[in-house]
């Protein structure tokens, strides 16, 4: 009896050792099949990027006016100084800079910067590649033109000589710093031109830069097309990884699906200049009153299937010095409320004062078809609260002879904004509304020699909030670029007009 408990209980110790075992063996299955899973949902990614250009004129980094040959170069070039996504100067190979008169500026160059071929930065190779730039025409030509000559100091150490008073003109020393070689154009950029041909440009890493480089990225395929049309059936195909464009009609050629969008301020702007020195315009209150009665977001809806962006201020593409602007939000009513309190009368659906009606004429160049449209637009919107409009419309050489000399009314223009926040040409003295404001005048004098950003961007507080108040420039409307992106590309994208490829280092393409 005794011997059969102790078989029992050695067939119980014998199972439980089994069970065990077995229940081991389930858990190492099953740990080792959720680790294997593990690896294969790790994501891995390509080692090159693709981007693509039309109509490519030159890979020379002076004269190549083609706007994504441009951006491309900023991974290959670095400039002096460079502008964050606010527009604000920040030092690159120029580690600080001095203004020491109006017409002089000192700047230290960054001497650890090293070129693709190994050869460190000096002050002459910063005075040989503005002078270069000099010796020719080119999209850089403007950024330079005001420079006498550059001294060098000794090999960190660079002065720059102005032929005049320039506001603002550290804002210039943007340009890419090339050296021309035997073996062609190289920089300090992180990537360095390896190959190029008539169907492709390769980029390989600039083993000499290792400041914010891409860890996965070695290689960016450039690859050249002769049309627009190419270029989006290979985005559409996955030969390209992104697409830059200005275009408003994009999804009309790739669709909508396989892609995401980031959208950023293009320096365009579509306003309404009003003179000054006209009768009527003169008065604040009229210039606020249409301010009021127009209805941007409509004219963007309208003539831009909402792909522009409605513009309040003259600087509102995202200038770091734009604050403060005073928000005109459409409203007929508030319009016809500044005219009430200011003496007008509606009657017969007219707006009358003194005997006289409150017309307007409204000057837009003929060929400008889209501007005239616009132009319509805005009449209809003005009489409909009673304000009577007259469209006006300009050849070509009247349109420039009457902005020359200020021979108009009200203007429907627009400018290509500069990246400095410089506002002379439109509050300065001779400027092209003939407004007349001596406490602007007075800001205006103080910042244009000032390169503290603080210090400006706390001025700018006041005149911002001041002239947007003044309704001399009715803005209207503001492009918009989009990045669009292959959804096999990850990354921190924050394009802008200075640079697309900002944080170029985080950005990585998906097998």
């Amino acid at each position: 009896m005794k011997l059969n408990k102790v078989k029992v209980l050695c067939c119980i110790l014998i199972i439980v050792v089994i069970f065990f075992a077995i229940f081991k063996v389930c858990i190492g299955n099953k740990e080792k099949n959720k680790n294997n899973n593990q690896v294969s949902q790790q994501v891995v990614y390509k080692d090159e990027f693709k981007v693509g250009i039309v109509k490519l004129d030159t890979i020379n980094p002076i004269l190549t006016k083609n706007r994504e040959m441009i951006n491309i170069n900023h991974l290959v070039y670095e400039p002096l100084l460079y502008l964050d996504s606010t527009y604000k100067i920040q030092n690159c190979l120029a580690t600080e800079y001095a203004k020491t008169s109006v017409t002089t500026y000192i700047l230290k160059i960054n001497t650890s910067h090293t070129f693709s071929n190994g050869e460190k930065v000096n002050a002459n190779d910063i005075k040989n590649a503005i002078n270069n730039i000099k010796a020719v025409n080119n999209i850089f030509s403007e950024n330079v033109k005001n420079i006498e000559n550059i001294e060098v100091i000794d090999d960190s150490t660079l002065k720059i000589n102005l032929k005049e008073e320039t506001p603002f003109f550290e804002y210039n020393l943007n340009f890419p710093i090339v050296k021309e070689t035997e073996n062609g154009y190289i920089g300090t950029g992180k990537y360095k031109l390896e190959t190029s041909n008539e169907n492709q440009i390769i980029l390989v890493k600039n083993s000499y830069n290792n400041e914010k480089i891409n860890e996965n990225i070695n290689k960016i395929i450039v690859n050249l097309y002769d049309e627009a049309g190419e270029l989006y059936n290979a985005f559409k195909t996955g030969n390209v990884d992104i697409i830059n464009t200005s275009s408003i009609i994009y999804d009309n050629y790739i669709g909508t699906m396989g892609y995401y969008i980031k959208e950023y301020k293009g320096r365009e702007v579509d306003f309404l200049s009003c003179n000054c020195r006209d009768n009527l315009l003169s008065q604040k209150n009229i210039r606020q009153a249409i301010n009021y009665a127009i209805d941007s977001e409509k004219i963007v809806s309208l003539f831009y299937n909402n792909k522009y962006y409605a513009s309040k201020y003259i600087l509102d593409y995202n200038n770091y010095a734009c604050n403060n602007v005073y928000n005109f939000d459409f409203s007929q009513e508030k319009a016809k409320e500044i005219l009430i309190n200011d003496g007008w009368e509606f009657v017969n659906n007219r707006w009358r004062k003194n005997g006289s009606i409150l017309q307007l004429t409204i000057s837009v160049n003929s060929s400008n078809t889209k501007r005239c449209e616009i132009a319509q637009n805005i009449k209809e919107q003005l009489e409909n609260i009673g304000i009577l409009v007259y469209v006006n419309q300009l050849s070509d050489a009247q349109y420039k002879r009457n902005l020359e000399y200020k021979n108009y009314q009200m203007m429907l223009t627009g400018v290509y904004n500069g990246y400095s926040p410089d506002l002379n040409f439109f509050y300065g003295e001779n400027n092209l509304a003939n407004y007349e404001n001596e406490e602007v005048i007075s800001i205006l004098n103080e910042v244009k020699n000032i390169i503290d950003s603080k210090y400006i961007e706390e001025k700018y507080r006041t005149l911002v909030e001041l002239t947007s108040k003044e309704s001399v420039y009715i803005c209207l409307y503001r492009n918009k670029n989009t990045l669009l992106v292959n959804e096999k590309l990850v990354g921190n994208f924050e394009p802008d007009n200075y640079d697309i490829y900002n944080n170029f280092e985080s950005w990585n393409v998906k097998e």
